[in-house]
């Protein structure tokens, strides 16, 4: 009996031990099964004469707008003329899935630019058609913000996220 309770005591710090050390792998930044790709149809760095007077504009590649979810309704001021809109793949969701996501077990350096961000490019993440998060990407600058993500998007970027996202962007 008493070897019984001693292996059965055993056993279960054992199994106790190695539940507290399993890893819990890359969480998602959003669960998303969509995701809407606007870029601006012009590669710009600043803001052209023609665009200075269109506050809305400048307010999008300064990231000023589409701070919070409801800033969706803005939408549709990014003009055809302006943007291109596009549904990216979901052929491409699995390498996008590891992009989009933290993983606590793996360590990373903290990183700045000097560069000023222009927000060219913004993904709106949708799940059953309702927009769950919105991510603004810099690509020059390397910069990004994420809104209204319940996981830490800081790091986003850290080991070439930003080439691999660009890749599978513009990639066919």
């Amino acid at each position: 009996m008493k070897n019984n309770l001693f292996l059965f005591t055993t056993l279960l710090i054992i199994s106790i031990s190695l539940l507290s050390c399993k890893q819990k792998g890359c969480q998602p930044f959003y669960e998303y099964d969509e995701i809407e790709w606007y870029n601006f149809k012009r590669n710009l760095d600043s803001i052209p004469p023609d665009l200075e007077n269109n506050k809305f504009l400048v307010d999008v590649f300064q990231g000023q707008t589409f701070l919070k979810i409801k800033d969706v309704d803005k939408l549709v001021n990014l003009s055809n003329n302006d943007f291109n809109k596009s549904t990216i793949s979901t052929l491409k969701n699995d390498k996008l899935n590891k992009l989009f996501c933290f993983d606590e077990n793996q360590s990373i350096n903290g990183f700045m630019t000097a560069c000023i961000p222009f927000y060219n490019d913004i993904l709106v993440f949708k799940k059953e058609n309702k927009i769950v998060g919105i991510a603004k990407i810099c690509f020059k600058c390397e910069q990004s913000t994420f809104t209204e993500s319940d996981i830490n998007t800081d790091v986003f970027g850290a080991k070439d996220e930003f080439k691999k996202l660009k890749n599978i962007l513009y990639s066919k």
